[in-house]
């Protein structure tokens, strides 16, 4: 007697080819459909660390000690140097930050510090992309006149941070001859 066992082969007929398999065919639209899912998530990834990253810095907005000291922003001036504006209370500090940390000027006057503030705080919400989608498609058509409102908001701070600045400079220079007359003094009184 002999046996035959069967190995596991579907048996074909001669005419009909390659036995069938039960794999899923490629369908494209479940290959589109796959694609859209995986975009569409990752769109909800990117969005939701943009409301993340847009809540911490709106409740880390510059703010130490409470409300009563913050950073308005600064101007790098090289490698570990720069000008910082700080508002403490009602009044604004120019600090030069170096090696050292320098009071530059104090600004007291209450509409001078509403209107620097208020200009740091907008520049700083428009380079940190807080302004909303719509404001910037109405700024679109618009362009030129932006722009030149722009040169003369930066033309403003410029000339009030030059004005400042010269302040400073003569204030020290008042100082140094200050210093120098005393020094001419000690010595006409040592003599």
């Amino acid at each position: 007697m002999l046996y035959t066992r069967s190995v596991g082969f579907a048996e074909t007929e001669p005419g009909q080819g390659l036995p069938t398999t039960d794999y899923p065919s490629t369908d494209p639209t479940g290959t589109f459909g796959m694609i859209f899912k995986v975009i569409f998530f990752l769109i909800l990834i990117i969005l939701l660390f943009y409301v993340l990253i847009r809540y911490v810095a709106k409740k880390n907005r510059g703010t130490m000690f409470g409300n009563s000291i913050r950073s308005l922003g600064g101007v790098p001036l090289g490698q570990n140097k720069s000008i910082q504006i700080v508002e403490i209370g009602h009044s604004l500090f120019v600090v030069g930050v170096g090696d050292n940390i320098q009071l530059l000027d104090k600004i007291n006057d209450a509409d001078e510090v509403a209107y620097i503030t208020e200009l740091l705080i907008s520049s700083q919400d428009d380079r940190m992309g807080f302004a909303s989608v719509s404001k910037w498609i109405s700024k679109l058509p618009t362009r030129k006149k932006d722009i030149e409102e722009e040169v003369e908001i930066n033309s403003a701070f410029q000339q009030v941070f030059h004005d400042k600045l010269q302040r400073v400079t003569n204030r020290n220079r008042n100082v140094e001859e200050w210093l120098s007359d005393q020094k001419q003094k000690d010595r006409l009184n040592d003599e």
